[in-house]
């Protein structure tokens, strides 16, 4: 199904560049003051459709040091862009073949080298080629506190020996440590830091940038616990996930990966962290205590390539990536495991994150079934906060046709249910619902809130305001002859009728058309 999958980044980057997503930067780009700006005036000016991939190759600092190159938007700068990460020509197939993966899983086989360790970095070394000498730029300059890596980030239970691969952040503290940027509610914190700690031993760690990009949407996907997201990777692929083990830590990692930090996640040790931006789009400046990671060593292939993921106000890579794996999960999971095949489309958008604002498209073959999705779409993941579900005539994607639904087709005294018991992860609404910082993953009592809104329409309705189809069809026929500049119609675009129209009402209608105005009067006095 996938045989023309790249074999590794820069495989990548070359169909990327074949099809006018990626653009190479030759002039000198400082990465603590220029880089990021650069990347953010596209989500900032640009639509979705034009947005590149920037492939930096004259990397500085203000001190004019020359760093490897960097890559930005590589994994979301675009829908288009993450197509072909998974594999796609079009977006539209990306939720059909995530199934596919899942439904055929092929588990990682290990090598013995890989191009992933061409040049090792241990002990000592570190002090010369430590933390510092990747070319991690600042994200938001003039307000972070920090420079960090945002990776997929590989752990493994310590008793069960459950793999896990999520997508994390490693802030830099020193040559040799990090610290996790990890929710107390994600995997790696919520089981493996857990079992480390009841054996008080440090957790082993790996960060692995600069992989396929299906081993970082795997990463991002929050897959239920127990699946080894690399099997889901190689199910993209259609081929085997090379691993090779780590050097100084018993893990294996992806031999396809440009860069490799290896390290013990401390379970006793933490440190104050410092301001980032994060997805919800505001600094997080809690300045909480987080778990250190001691680096113990660092791999690379030659020339190695950092890829940086946009992290912080939407639309952003990150939250591109975020959307797209929430979609992905809340499509089949509803279609194909709650037993509804009436879910048409699901829509995360970028401006909630991908986890506070979902929309789920379907058609109503009974009256339980809105509710039946809003539930179990609620049950899928604690940190979901308002979901909607929208009849098969609206675009979830369009945001004004949504509202329209939820302002017309629902009462909120009857369609509209508050629910308790969530996860705020970095919600800084959940603020004020905190009395001391250790409540910040669940305020107590009763945790962070959602809502569920069911704005399918209930029962017959007038007809959609606007002229019948074959109407419309002319009046586009006369535009594109007139050359007109080219239209690009919103769902929907001509009138259909929604069970409050009849025959009569069809005659009097037709009758109007044709000039005859006064049809009504005339019926009136029948």
């Amino acid at each position: 199904m996938n045989e023309n999958y790249p074999v590794d980044l820069r495989e990548f980057l070359q169909l990327l560049e074949r099809r006018g997503k990626l653009y190479s930067w030759r002039r000198p780009v400082n990465k603590d003051t220029e880089l990021m700006p650069l990347m953010r005036l596209q989500y900032r000016g640009l639509p979705d459709e034009a947005r590149q991939a920037f492939l930096y190759d004259n990397v500085t600092d203000g001190e004019q040091r020359r760093y490897g190159k960097v890559v930005t938007g590589v994994y979301g700068a675009s829908r288009q862009i993450i197509a072909l990460g998974l594999g796609c020509e079009a977006p539209q197939a990306i939720y059909e073949k995530w199934r596919h993966a899942l439904a055929h899983l092929i588990p990682p086989t290990t090598v013995g080298q890989a191009a992933a360790q061409e040049v090792v970095y241990t002990g000592d070394e570190l002090k010369t080629f430590g933390l510092a000498a990747l070319p991690a730029p600042v994200e938001e300059p003039g307000f972070s506190g920090g420079i960090r890596v945002t990776a997929p980030f590989i752990t493994q239970d310590p008793e069960t020996g459950v793999r896990n691969v999520g997508m994390y952040s490693g802030h830099f503290r020193a040559q040799d440590r990090l610290l996790a940027g990890i929710a107390k509610s994600h995997h790696a914190m919520l089981y493996h830091y857990q079992s480390a700690r009841r054996r008080g031993e440090s957790l082993p760690v790996a960060f692995v940038l600069g992989t396929l990009p299906d081993i970082t949407y795997v990463a991002a996907a929050n897959l239920p616990y127990g699946i080894d997201e690399l099997e889901v990777a190689g199910g993209i692929r259609a081929r085997a996930v090379e691993m090779v083990r780590c050097k100084t830590i018993p893990l294996d990692v992806p031999a396809e990966s440009e860069i490799v930090i290896e390290g013990e996640m401390s379970t006793q040790e933490t440190e104050q962290g410092e301001p980032f931006s994060d997805y919800p789009g505001y600094l997080m400046a809690e300045r909480d205590h987080r778990p250190v990671i001691r680096v113990k060593a660092i791999t690379h292939r030659r020339d190695p390539i950092f890829t940086a993921i946009l992290v912080g106000l939407p639309p952003s890579e990150s939250n591109a990536i975020s959307r797209t794996c929430r979609e992905m999960m809340l499509y089949n999971f509803l279609k194909y495991s709650c037993n509804l095949p009436e879910v048409l489309e699901v829509c995360c958008p970028e401006m909630g994150g991908g986890w506070n604002w979902w929309v789920i498209r379907m058609r109503k073959s009974h009256p339980s079934k809105p509710s039946q999705a809003l539930q179990a779409a609620s049950g899928m993941d604690p940190a979901n906060k308002v979901i909607i579900v929208v009849d098969e005539d609206i675009d979830p994607n369009d945001a004004d046709m949504v509202m329209w639904a939820m302002s017309f087709a629902m009462q909120p005294h009857r369609d509209v249910r508050i629910i308790t018991g969530r996860v705020p992860l970095l919600d800084p609404s959940a603020y004020s619902l905190m009395s001391k910082p250790e409540e910040r993953s669940f305020p107590p009592p009763v945790g962070c809130s959602g809502i569920l809104i069911d704005a399918t329409r209930k029962g017959p309705y007038p007809p959609v305001g606007l002229p019948k189809r074959p109407f419309m069809e002319k009046a586009l026929e006369i535009w594109r002859a007139e050359g007109l500049p080219s239209v690009k119609l919103k769902t929907p675009w001509y009138g259909y009728p929604l069970g409050l129209w009849n025959g009569e009402d069809d005659d009097l209608a037709d009758a109007v058309t044709k000039g005859d105005y006064f049809a009504a009067t005339r019926q009136a006095k029948q």
